[in-house]
């Protein structure tokens, strides 16, 4: 595999992993302060909805990324830096920095890493 297919898997990933554990949190606090039966949370349809909430969390985190990198590039803090490479510089000081590295990763586009 390419290294840049690894990375955007990684990123996929990552925000996957993150969802599920809000998701587990939520369970764990529902279970807690609720007293709703663990029986609730190990049926199959119980395991389907969060299957599928899951992905529609990545979709969501994936448009808000592609918003603030549509924003970043507006307002200059992202730069194309060379169109055959589509190489994209992002300011440190760009407000919605990490939404924006999250496109270019999901997207397998190429950083070019500036200095802080």
């Amino acid at each position: 595999m390419k290294p840049a297919t690894i990375t955007m898997l990684r990123a996929y990933l990552l925000t996957a992993s993150l969802a599920a554990a809000a998701i587990q949190v939520g369970v764990l606090a529902s279970i807690g302060f609720l007293g709703i039966s663990e029986d609730v949370f190990t049926s199959a349809t119980f395991r389907l909805a969060v299957l599928a909430i899951i992905a529609c969390i990545v979709l969501v985190v994936k448009r808000m990324a592609r918003a603030a990198f549509v924003r970043a590039l507006s307002y200059d803090y992202a730069v194309v830096t060379d169109a055959p490479s589509r190489k994209t510089s992002v300011s440190p000081v760009c407000p919605g920095r990490v939404l924006v590295i999250l496109h270019l990763l999901l997207n397998r586009r190429p950083i070019e890493w500036v200095a802080c």
